[in-house]
This record gives structure tokens, sequence and C-alpha cells, in this order.
């Protein structure tokens, strides 16, 4: 058990990796960019939005934040996926 958590929190380690990394800044040294984990939670409240069963044009009838958070839950298993592709 103690591989897959340590698998587990590397994964979530590498999703804060810039998803499109530029150059580094010249003095400080740090990429920019949306990270790994904000690129998968965008891209899964975007699915989730768009086949919501109600038009999303308005708002989500104040479940923003409940969307968000889910967003982020499913990158989060996202990134736990893919370090476990390699394990197996």
């Amino acid at each position: 058990m103690e591989g897959a958590q340590l698998a587990y929190d590397e994964a979530l380690e590498a999703g804060l990796a810039a998803a499109f990394p530029s150059a580094p800044d010249h003095q400080s040294g740090r990429e920019y960019g949306v990270t790994v984990r904000d690129y998968f939670a965008a891209k899964a409240m975007q699915a989730m939005i768009s086949t919501a069963g109600a038009p999303c044009l308005f708002g989500l009838d104040d479940a923003e934040h409940d969307t968000a958070k889910a967003a982020y839950k499913m990158a989060d298993a996202m990134l736990a996926s893919r370090a476990f592709l390699h394990t197996a």
C-alpha cells in the first residue's frame, strides 16, 4: 500500500508542473503557465457543463462552487490514474 500512496503523491506533485511551459522568467527562474492539474480540471468542468441536463448559458444555479470542486476531484483522479498506468 505504501508504494501505491507514494505513486499517488508523486502524481499529484507532477500535476503542479506547467501544462504548456514557457521559458522561465530570467529574474525569478519561475515557469509561468497553467498547471497540469488546472488544465485537467478545466477540461473536466467543460465536459460537466456541456453535458448538464439544462442549458448553462446563464450560470449553474449557484452550483458553481460544487462544480469546481468536482472538476478538481476529477483532475486529481486523472493524475492518479497516470501514475498507475506505468506500474502495471
